[in-house]
């Protein structure tokens, strides 16, 4: 990729042709109750946004935090029948914030996996696939950190409610994955 070139996104809606639908997600959280009473928010992000709003979320929580690596598909191979988790625990906050920054072309613009983080008191920050951000429990930190960023709270439309969407494999990617896996000492978990 070239210097002027922008990264592409971890995925972007299409048509059913498979041609750029024009949908793009914007800055905005929703609140959801989930069965059990569980609650989240839902938050949007456009691709050039995503790391800022996923990296302050991951700054707020309280330390050490565990990390789930749930690889969906290989790049090579396709989509896994079944995906497979590592894991990695009692990562402290420095740690974390520089694998966000290390590894932000895997994260941030490679739809190959989920990224789950729990934090020391149960706060979990989900960043799936398509880009969007799943975080437990609802709360008003949360909210006010999204709230300072810009971010509104409204019921948007979502790259998880697309019909059709395209994630994008990016090849120099499998690098990141792979020292990822090594220098977290990630372990497989059945779980």
């Amino acid at each position: 990729m070239k210097a002027s070139e922008q990264p592409l996104p971890k995925a972007i809606a299409v048509t059913k042709e498979g041609t750029p639908s024009g949908f793009n997600p914007t800055c905005a959280y929703k609140d959801q109750i989930l069965p059990g009473g569980f609650t989240r928010l839902e938050i949007s992000a456009p691709s050039d946004k995503l790391s800022i709003v996923h990296r302050t979320l991951v700054e707020a929580i309280e330390y050490p935090c565990k990390l789930r690596y749930l690889k969906l598909t290989d790049r090579q191979q396709g989509q896994l029948s079944k995906p497979e988790s590592y894991v990695a625990v009692e990562i402290s906050k420095e740690r974390m914030l520089q694998a966000l920054s290390s590894y932000q072309n895997l994260f941030y613009h490679d739809g190959r996996h989920q990224l789950w983080i729990l934090g020391a008191n149960e706060e979990q920050i989900v960043l799936d696939e398509l880009g969007v951000i799943y975080l437990y429990p609802d709360d008003f930190l949360f909210r006010d950190l999204l709230t300072q960023l810009g971010w509104s709270n409204q019921n948007h439309p979502s790259m998880s409610e697309q019909d059709y969407v395209q994630v994008h494999f990016n090849p120099d990617a499998d690098l990141d994955e792979q020292s990822l896996m090594t220098s977290f000492g990630l372990t497989r978990w059945e779980g």
